[in-house]
């Protein structure tokens, strides 16, 4: 009888240990393509934020390759960026007057086409935003013109 109850144990073990070792492979596969899965989404997240990043960036109005040629003809490698730090450095050109003791700057610049850019600006408390027209002089000086502005 003893033989027989050791036999029976025996039997258990083995078919317990097996489920166990089936359960443990099916888990172990099943983690596998959890993470496959994981991976692909992953990479998919990657590809949209770079997508968002670059319609940010991209500027609908301005045509580097098409707009400004006259400026890369006087030596001018990057119009976009010189042309934003120029009206950067005009603080002058903005129609509001800065409050508190504030210091009025421009923020963002986008360029509309080959002759006109917006702008906004502020100093904390008073918040515009304008339209200039520019040009490129023949000594090379940028001059800006103001469109019109509308404070916030």
């Amino acid at each position: 009888m003893k033989n027989f109850a050791l036999i029976v144990l025996t039997a258990v073990f083995v078919v317990l240990t097996s489920c166990a070792k089936q359960n443990e492979s099916l888990l172990e596969n099943e983690n596998v393509l959890l993470q496959k899965k994981n991976d692909s989404l992953n990479r998919k997240l990657e590809v949209a934020q770079e997508a968002i990043v670059v319609l940010q960036d991209k500027n609908a109005w301005y045509d580097p390759e098409y707009d400004n040629v006259d400026f890369k003809k006087k030596g001018i490698v990057d119009p976009e960026k010189f042309i934003k730090e120029e009206l950067t450095k005009r603080t002058d050109l903005i129609p509001l007057q800065p409050t508190l003791g504030g210091n009025m700057s421009f923020g963002n610049i986008q360029l509309l086409g080959s002759k006109y850019l917006i702008a906004d600006y502020g100093d904390g408390h008073v918040e515009g935003k304008s339209i200039f027209s520019y040009k490129l002089n023949d000594s090379g000086r940028l001059e800006f013109k103001l469109v019109g502005f509308e404070e916030n």
